[in-house]
């Protein structure tokens, strides 16, 4: 090498030029290494959940039931390979991370078509889940991911979604992993109201084996029922079915009962409640307490005040309201046995009252004859018994139960019915994991804020902008 070479090397401009290339060359190397490192680390501490929902955060609850489960469980995402959901991936490899029993595998159906017919015999929609343990599987189909809510098609013409993955994957985790699987039984037979599919779906989802009785052709309550539901009957039981329900209560069987509004007499019905402490107001209940009722002067559509329970708490803790429409009263007996304990749990303000249905109701205005509130709408008793705890709850609203009244108050109602079934079975593994938004939600209003928003939009802010433009007009004249 000639010293002119020689020398262009030793130039200030050379020896810049190197230190830039070693220090390119080291920011390289370090990148590398730490997307090495960053590669092994688990998503919770790489990837974070910034949705307003909450779309890849595991809940509280579900943390609970991962760290219980002491039994290896296989997590199955069924989806063509390049076709996986990225949100349920995402939300897969949280589970897989959240516990070392759990495995997460991908079945390309097009490479193992038959794959499924071990546990159904048709083909599961793509991005379905199947959650298998020794015990038992389940198969969480999409739609129960990505759950469509056409309750306000026909008004609306729009369809909402939400996605529903968490509530759905833990409960089938719950689902196979446990030994308490309480079932529960609807009577029929007395023009009962059916559950909604949707209903029927939140209970099953909450892994409650439910099925349908009739004490016609079974002449006793099966012995493996931790709850008999009742809903609006129409037609009243025979004296046998009466005594059949009161000795299975009195051996500590509970009772959930919805009483629909109705003017047919239903004394053996009566009986029942009466036997526990409780008496029907029969009318319909209009409230006046302007929070208590839905928004655009719906008075017969009540949001009563919420009592601390067990039943209620999650309820007080999300701040969920309940949607009580064409309700009746509960009463209190003057008289019953001193074993028993009766707490109203919902409860209209004392400007309500209600109207007797023996004439038509043709105005929601106060009238004479009219029954002052407050009143219960939602009343539990307990007793003690050699077999056991009694559970009775009443609610007197069968429309309570209406999907389109439940997402008027974003499931508050589902979620009291659900709660209110896990207080009578002792089933602690009630899942209150909600599904998340996938559309912009419903503003629910209750009537004192419809009304102060209306008064600031309809009054007040038109009011400000002409005082606002007085105020410039007179300010130039005046200069």
């Amino acid at each position: 090498m000639n010293d002119k070479n020689k020398g262009s090397f030793e130039s200030d401009s050379a020896k810049l030029g190197g230190s830039q290339l070693i220090m390119v060359a080291a920011a390289i190397l370090i990148a590398v290494f730490v997307n090495l490192i960053a590669d092994k680390l688990p998503n919770k501490v790489t990837k974070f959940d910034l949705s307003a929902a909450g779309y890849f955060t595991l809940s509280e609850q579900s943390e609970e039931i991962i760290s219980a489960m002491t039994e290896p469980v296989t997590i199955y995402l069924i989806a063509e390979t390049g076709n996986e959901n990225a949100q349920i991936v995402s939300l897969l490899d949280r589970y897989e991370e959240a516990g070392d029993k759990i495995t997460v595998e991908y079945i390309d159906p097009v490479l193992y078509p038959t794959f499924y017919q071990k546990y159904q015999t048709a083909a599961p929609s793509e991005n379905s889940v199947i959650v298998e343990s020794a015990r038992r599987f389940r198969v969480v189909d999409n739609s129960a991911i990505y759950v469509a809510d056409y309750s306000n098609y026909y008004t609306t013409g729009q369809a909402s979604m939400t996605f529903d993955g968490e509530g759905a994957i833990t409960s089938a985790l719950s689902y196979v992993a446990s030994d308490d699987l309480p079932v529960v039984y609807t009577l029929d037979g007395h023009g009962e109201s059916p559950l909604s599919a949707n209903m029927t779906s939140m209970i099953t989802k909450d892994n409650y084996t439910i099925s349908s009785l009739s004490l016609l052709t079974s002449r006793s309550i099966p012995e493996d029922c931790d709850a008999l539901i009742v809903v609006s009957p129409r037609q009243d039981l025979t004296d046998g079915e009466r005594d059949i329900i009161l000795d299975y209560l009195s051996g500590g069987g509970s009772l959930l009962y919805f009483a629909g509004v109705t003017n047919n007499e239903l004394p053996n019905f009566d009986a029942l409640l009466a036997a526990y402490g409780l008496r029907l107001e029969r009318g319909m209940i209009f409230e006046q307490g302007s929070s208590n009722y839905l928004a655009a002067g719906y008075f017969q559509y009540l949001l009563p005040n919420i009592s601390s329970h067990d039943i209620t708490a999650s309820m007080l803790e999300a701040n969920r309201h309940a949607l009580l429409p064409t309700a009746q009263g509960v009463v209190e007996t003057d008289s019953h046995r001193g074993t028993l304990e009766i707490k109203s749990i919902l409860t209209t303000t004392g400007q309500s009252y209600l109207k007797r249905l023996d004439h038509d109701i043709t105005t929601a205005e106060k009238e004479t004859g009219d029954v002052d509130g407050p009143f219960s709408v939602g009343t539990v008793v307990t007793e003690e018994v050699p077999g056991g705890t009694t559970h009775l709850a009443v609610y007197t609203s069968a429309l309570m139960l209406d999907d389109t009244i439940d997402s008027a108050v974003y499931s508050g109602n589902s979620n009291l019915v659900l709660s209110t079934l896990g207080w009578m079975c002792q089933h602690e593994q009630s899942m209150t994991i909600h599904a998340k938004p996938v559309d912009a939600e419903t503003l629910m209003i209750p009537g004192k804020d419809y009304n102060i928003i209306s008064a600031v939009i309809v009054l007040a802010l038109p009011l400000a902008i002409l005082a606002v433009g007085a105020y410039v007009t007179i300010s130039r004249r005046r200069k």
